[in-house]
């Protein structure tokens, strides 16, 4: 008996791994220039979409296209926001009437109207492994 019991748990521990890590992989198309960072924040919920990020996070731009996997994300709803920083000052440099001259991007490649598109564009349901591409624009 004490051997089964070893045995199961070994077996539980080695199927643990699997069925509680998800892993979200962001897959970052259009960038023009490569140079810089880009600047990415998770948003969990409308009410903190675009002001306080759930999680945020940096990576050095080193291709045209940025493969970035993001591990320890809970399950749940989110939306996402970056940007790419190509000229090193850490934010997103806006011309006439807020107008971005930085790449950008959200989640589902949704697109805002004068601003920023909303929370329901952008949203997204992380169950499992998933791989989100985002376009910048």
């Amino acid at each position: 008996m004490r051997i089964v019991s070893i045995v199961l748990v070994c077996v539980l521990q080695s199927l643990l791994p699997g069925l509680s890590a998800q892993n979200l992989t962001l897959e970052v198309r259009g960038v023009e220039k490569v140079e810089g960072h880009l600047y990415v924040a998770i948003y969990s919920s409308e009410e903190s979409f675009m002001k306080q990020p759930f999680a945020a996070f940096r990576v050095e731009v080193k291709n045209k296209v940025l493969v970035i996997p993001c591990e320890g994300l809970p399950v749940g709803t989110y939306a996402l926001s970056m940007f790419q920083d190509e000229n090193g000052n850490g934010k997103l440099d806006t011309g006439t009437f807020g107008i971005p001259m930085e790449k950008f991007g959200f989640s589902n490649d949704a697109e805002g109207v004068m601003g920023p598109p909303a929370y329901d564009k952008c949203r997204f349901d992380f169950a499992a492994d998933t791989t989100l591409v985002v376009h910048l624009k």
